[in-house]
């Protein structure tokens, strides 16, 4: 993932260290980084996405989410250990601001597309997390599409992102795509 996140322009080097100010032996593997889902600077916002949610919508690949939605399902999922479930929580909360920040300030987006298996979190016997298999960067520039903030009954928030770019995606465009595990 780091390298992906260093080819999108995004700054690596924090990786290197931990959050106590410690060198890293592997900055590639250091959990503060390498299982997020967003990635962000002042000029740029990186996601990974699921390959699997993507959608062809009037010609164009898009992927709809709704972060506060699955932080829900998150926090709902009693079969998961309490900090799992707090850990992949915030990290749908991170998603969410840097899919707003991405809309409001008209940042560029790039995409690492994943592929793997994902967890089932309405499945109460699953406890496994989502595994990656491949990764792979979109050479295209994206952008956020669309932000919608909708109130609910109980007066928070659902907020739905949507990810698009001017082209098809087809698939014999990943034969060209540099592949990553």
């Amino acid at each position: 993932m780091m390298e992906l996140v260093a080819q999108t322009g995004i700054d690596v080097p924090p990786w290197s260290i931990t959050k106590g100010g410690k060198p890293v032996a592997d900055p590639a593997s250091n959990p503060a980084y390498c299982y997020e889902w967003s990635f962000e600077d002042r000029e740029r916002v990186a996601f990974g996405l699921w390959f699997e949610k993507m959608l062809v919508d009037d010609g164009r690949v898009v992927q709809r989410v709704n972060m506060r939605d699955l932080q829900r399902s998150i926090e709902r999922a009693a079969h998961l250990e309490a900090g799992r479930r707090a850990a992949i929580s915030k990290r749908a909360v991170r998603f969410d601001i840097a899919a707003q920040n991405a809309f409001r300030s008209k940042l560029p987006v790039r995409v690492i597309v994943c592929d793997g298996d994902r967890i089932n979190l309405s499945d109460t016997s699953t406890t496994e997390p989502s595994k990656v298999e491949l990764r792979l960067l979109d050479p295209s520039p994206r952008r956020v599409t669309e932000y919608v903030d909708v109130g609910s009954n109980a007066g928070a928030a659902r907020r739905r992102q949507r990810f698009g770019h001017g082209r098809t995606l087809h698939a014999s465009d990943g034969d060209m795509l540099p592949r990553h595990k």
